[in-house]
């Protein structure tokens, strides 16, 4: 397991479904991870683990406003919370969703802590526009590329999964272009 991974794909694809199912996979507690069912997984899926965590652009204390971009002092609490390991499970995860929307100086910051990684700790960006990140910071994660599913296989989730009729099923594939996040 690398201590890095860039989540690339186009938005609403399933990079951070993906993400949550890979904090589950190194936090389980069972012999075929992830499991779903144990305290650990089902913790991770209500984003409640104490070791996972999703970092955004924030809200902004005085204005109340959503900040366009992750902030130098997101990426700061990361890095101390990074430095304090894991508090219940195997791995501490840090999920970083929009990664490119990430200030100059939050993007050193953390280009810093992806050169010299604690141990038992993951990260995982997830970028929609992977070429607008450093390419420091690129080069330090391994990179998975999420791709939309095809229009047969969207539409046989929403048929058989979500109970949608099948002419509704494709009509959804197609206006989302195979992004299950869209279609739902």
């Amino acid at each position: 397991l690398a201590h890095a991974y860039l989540l690339a794909g186009p938005p609403n694809v399933g990079k951070g479904t993906l993400a949550l199912q890979i904090a589950q996979a190194v936090n389980c507690r069972e012999d075929d991870p992830p499991c779903g069912e144990c305290d650990q997984c089902r913790r991770i899926e209500r984003g409640v683990h104490p070791d996972v965590q999703v970092i955004a652009p924030a809200q902004d204390a005085r204005s109340g406003r959503t900040r366009v971009e992750i902030g130098i002092d997101q990426v700061r609490d990361l890095q101390h919370a990074a430095s304090l390991g894991p508090y219940e499970g195997k791995c501490l995860v840090f999920i970083i969703d929009g990664v490119e929307r990430m200030s100059l100086e939050a993007s050193n910051a953390l280009l810093k802590t992806l050169e010299d990684p604690p141990s038992r700790v993951l990260f995982l960006l997830l970028a929609s526009q992977e070429d607008s990140l450093l390419p420091t910071i690129r080069s330090r994660c391994q990179r998975l590329e999420v791709r939309p599913l095809s229009e047969e296989k969207l539409a046989t989730i929403l048929t058989q999964e979500h109970g949608l009729p099948e002419e509704d099923a494709r009509l959804l594939t197609r206006l989302s272009a195979g992004r299950l996040g869209w279609a739902l």
